[in-house]
């Protein structure tokens, strides 16, 4: 019995003991919001008037790209880029009567040289793990549709999107 009582005071002290180191360290949970987003500047590019069939692009020499995606988050993101059509025309991957090509180029330092560009018309891979308030410049190249029923038409607009995700 006096053994008995001897291992019972001694696991009330180990658990008196674990309880005492528990209650020294403090624990603590933190709850941070991913913010993840992505801005452009500039916003538009005017391309004025073109002649059907021709190709424009926005890189000028030395400058490190005309636009800047710039990663608004503060986690890393990687960058999808889209073009959509517009009331008459549509985004290829060749030009064709109604059909256009956008293509997007990452600037490249020095920037002595035009970058290559990727023809796209859905959402691509643009840039990825791009640290938070970071930026990533590229250049457009535009590609008019040939002539054809609505080409003549009018002014047109069509939008190039960016969207963010976590990396």
């Amino acid at each position: 019995m006096k053994r008995g009582m001897m291992y019972l005071l001694f696991a009330v002290l180990l658990l008196l003991a674990a309880q005492a180191a528990f209650a020294a360290n403090e624990i603590t949970v933190t709850v941070t919001l991913q913010q993840v987003g992505v801005s452009v500047t500039p916003t538009s590019w005017a391309l004025g008037k073109m002649a059907p069939g021709t190709s424009q692009t926005s890189w000028v020499s030395g400058n490190p790209g005309y636009f800047t995606a710039t990663n608004d988050g503060n986690v890393a993101e990687d960058f999808t880029i889209a073009a959509s059509s517009s009331a008459y025309w549509a985004p290829g991957l060749a030009v064709a009567i109604d059909t256009f090509v956008i293509g997007f180029g990452n600037a490249i330092d020095p920037y002595t040289s035009e970058p290559s560009y990727t023809t796209f018309t859905t959402a691509t891979s643009f840039a990825t793990s791009v640290p938070g308030g970071e930026d990533v410049r590229f250049d457009l190249n535009f590609t008019a549709p040939l002539v054809g029923s609505t080409y003549d038409a009018g002014g047109e607009t069509f939008t190039v999107s960016l969207a963010a995700s976590v990396s």
